[in-house]
This record gives C-alpha cells, sequence and structure tokens, in this order.
C-alpha cells in the first residue's frame, strides 16, 4: 500500500501551495484565514483545469488561492440556488404522480405490483420491489415522525399513496415513474409538455444534481453522469458539453415554463454570473456564450 501523505500545519500548508504547486499567495494572513473555514483538499477540486499541461502538480502562472476560494465560493452560492428550484420540481412531481396512481390504482394501489412493469434491476431484481424495500426501510426509520406514528397507530402502517409518497427519496420517485405502465407515463410527461423517454431523463438527471448539492460536492466543471435529452433547437448546446450543468438548466426552464419561480432563480444566476466573471470559465459549467437570451 502507497504511504498515506502526513499531516502538514496551515503555515506548511502555505509554504507547500507556493513553493510545490505554484499557487500565488500575496496575503499570508487571509491564506490563513480560507485553510481555516474550507479544508485544502476541498479547495483544490476547483483548480481542475487551471495546472500546467507539463506538471500536473503545478498551477498556471498568476493563479492564486484566493482566485480557487472565489470559485468554491460561486459554487456553494450557485449549488444553493439551484437546489431550491429542483426541490420545487420534486415536490410538483411527487404531487402529481401520487394524485395520478391515487385516482387510477386507489390509495394503496401502488402496493400492487401488478399496476407496475416487471422492469429489473442490474443484478436481475424487480424494480418495484426494490423501491418498496426502500419505502419500508424509510417508514421504520421516521417511525417518530408524528405523521408516520399516525398511520401506524391509526391504520395499522398502512399509507395512502399522498402519505407514502413523502417518504420516498427523489430516487426512488424516479424509480417509481421509470416502472409505471406506459400510459400512466405518458399521463404524467403531458404534464411537461414532452413524451415518457424524454421525462425519464430529465427526471434522472434532476436527482443526480440534487444528491450532489445536497452533500456539498462541487457542481463547478464537474462531469455529470445523467444528460438529459434534449430537443432539436437545443442539440448544439448539448454537444458541446453534454455532461455538464447547463443542458439541466435548459431541462429545468422548460419543465417549469419559465414561470415566476424560474424567472427568479435565472435573475439570481445573471447576478451571480456577473459577480463571479473574473473567475468563473463558461465552458467548465457547458455554458455557450448566448447562454442569457438561452434562458430567458
Amino acid at each position: 500500500m502507497t504511504q498515506l501523505k502526513p499531516a502538514l500545519s496551515y503555515d506548511e500548508q502555505i509554504d507547500r501551495l507556493k513553493n510545490v504547486h505554484n499557487l500565488l499567495i500575496p496575503d499570508e494572513k487571509i491564506a490563513l484565514e480560507i485553510l481555516m473555514r474550507v479544508n485544502y483538499y476541498r479547495l483544490s477540486a476547483y483548480g481542475i483545469g487551471l495546472v500546467k499541461k507539463d506538471d500536473r502538480e503545478k498551477f498556471v502562472d498568476g493563479i492564486s488561492l484566493e482566485h480557487i476560494y472565489r470559485l468554491y465560493e460561486f459554487d456553494s452560492i450557485f449549488r444553493n440556488n439551484l437546489i431550491h428550484v429542483i426541490e420545487q420540481l420534486e415536490i410538483q412531481l411527487r404531487t402529481q404522480i401520487s394524485n395520478y396512481l391515487a385516482l387510477k390504482y386507489g390509495s394503496e394501489g401502488y402496493m400492487d405490483s401488478r399496476n407496475f412493469t416487471e422492469k429489473k434491476t442490474k443484478d436481475g431484481s424487480l424494480v418495484y420491489d426494490s423501491v418498496i424495500k426502500s419505502f419500508n426501510k424509510e417508514c421504520d426509520h421516521q417511525k417518530k415522525a408524528p405523521f408516520v406514528r399516525h398511520h401506524i397507530e391509526k391504520y395499522e402502517g398502512h399509507f395512502p399513496i399522498w402519505v407514502a409518497i413523502e417518504l420516498f427519496t427523489f430516487g426512488n420517485l424516479a424509480s417509481l415513474y421509470s416502472i409505471m405502465k406506459i400510459e400512466d407515463r405518458k399521463e404524467i410527461s403531458k404534464l411537461y409538455n414532452t413524451d415518457p423517454r424524454y421525462l425519464g431523463s430529465w427526471i434522472l438527471a434532476l436527482v443526480e444534481i440534487r444528491n450532489i448539492c445536497a452533500h456539498y460536492s462541487r457542481l463547478y466543471n464537474m462531469p455529470l453522469k445523467q444528460t438529459p435529452y434534449l430537443y432539436s433547437e437545443y442539440q448544439e448546446y448539448k454537444s458541446q458539453k453534454r455532461n455538464k450543468v447547463f443542458p439541466a438548466l435548459i431541462v429545468i426552464k422548460r419543465m417549469m415554463n419559465g414561470d415566476a419561480r424560474w424567472n427568479e432563480f435565472e435573475i439570481q444566476l445573471e447576478t451571480l454570473m456577473d459577480k463571479y466573471s473574473d473567475v468563473v470559465k463558461l465552458s467548465f459549467m457547458g455554458f455557450p456564450n448566448e447562454w442569457k437570451k438561452l434562458l430567458k
């Protein structure tokens, strides 16, 4: 096993950043404040794309610790703003899916596997079984929550879909949608003026981004696994940086139909991008030069 690196004091970290990594540190007092506030290991991820091609240990000339910290600040604010709009879409989807299933199959129809398709996971088990297992586990985990305890005590552990859906993670909600019968998925996707295949990919993209935001992980210059399907008028922007965050913003705008919720986020985004324009690289987020026009 490769030996782990030794721990360094803050002063030693500053010295190493200057002399080994070629990072500008004009004010060591400010550098100390930054390093005491944010673990350098977390900060270092924002230096991806800013290092020399012939020596990955060294930053390109002129990059400072404050530059990297400003990228971290930008990303933190961006994620906080973004998770708020995704939360609204998540709650909206919970409402629409649970209402539809309740009216078609009854309040506890989600507990009948016959109301869903037999889609399987990679290990060969049914997605439906995985969803219900996760739901039951969450019921047990939150058994002391007032609304859970109420249904355990009064209804012997039976939950109508409009209550049960609140115990689904966003990932499980995506899985539930994926196993709904095609005619049922079509009805939900109509609410977003799209088809089931597109909506399914949009939900998966939002789940990934939501999880990144919720766990304080980096979103700036982060390659994403889930790339949402885009319609033909946006294909060129998907091909430029198809695995970055910009395509997801196009999807969110479409799902919100450009309403007041989206307009508020779009204004916040413009203000944020202007404030950090000295450090943010549009290409690192998949943003084209005309991004403001596209998101209006």
